[in-house]
């Protein structure tokens, strides 16, 4: 475990500091994130993220967007950062998914979005029952990560496209994550319609996760 997480650190500080880095400043700007989400206002209709008193960011390379959604939002919520490695963006909280260091029922609103490929599937499952763990009553969490294709071939070009700063790459399709969050703690696993994204043209997979008033 602690050599797994060692490798994923590892890997985003080669990411951001290496020859690549330019681009990965880029993608993981405020710009270029809302490049990512265009459908900023379904994301905030989905969490109610107007009316949410505590936000938690859950994510690789910063809160650049969390920031932009809470402010198109008017949410009275600063969102709280989590991120498992240093970032170009001001942070929170350094810290594993699966450990993540807040009182139960923290928050009101969640975002995971483009992490879950970046971690093994018993990384996933305690990553997911941390999030039922620190979601308010009421709350609801959104998970948004890019989705396998059939064709071989095209799949693998997808995988080294979007596994920059990633130690490994495993996009899963709704099936897998459905099994994954199950008996977690939610009260609700719902597969979600962001419509259209901007960039890149990768199919994409939503989950919206929520719990009983």
């Amino acid at each position: 475990m602690i050599r797994r997480r060692r490798e994923v650190i590892n890997a985003r500080e080669r990411w951001r500091t290496g020859a690549r880095g330019v681009v990965a400043r880029a993608f993981e700007s405020q710009a270029g994130r809302a490049a990512l989400f265009p459908r900023a206002s379904a994301m905030i209709e989905l969490l109610q993220l107007g009316s949410a008193r505590s936000y938690l960011d859950v994510g690789f390379g910063g809160g650049a967007f969390a920031e932009l959604l809470a402010a198109r939002a008017g949410s009275p919520a600063r969102p709280v950062v989590v991120d498992v490695s240093a970032s170009s963006d001001p942070l929170d909280v350094l810290a594993w998914p699966e450990r993540l260091p807040f009182r139960d029922g923290s928050f009101d609103a969640i975002t995971a979005l483009h992490v879950l490929r970046g971690l093994d599937d018993d990384a996933v499952h305690g990553f997911a029952e941390e999030l039922s763990r620190v979601l308010a009553p009421g709350g609801a969490g959104l998970l948004v990560e890019f989705a396998p294709v059939r064709w071989a071939a095209l799949d693998r070009f997808h995988r080294r496209l979007v596994g920059g700063g990633l130690a490994e790459v495993d996009l899963r399709g709704w099936g897998r994550l459905a099994a994954l969050l199950t008996e977690c703690g939610f009260d609700a696993i719902d597969l979600v319609e962001l419509g259209p994204f901007a960039l890149p043209p990768i199919p994409r997979v939503s989950v919206l996760v929520r719990r009983r008033p």
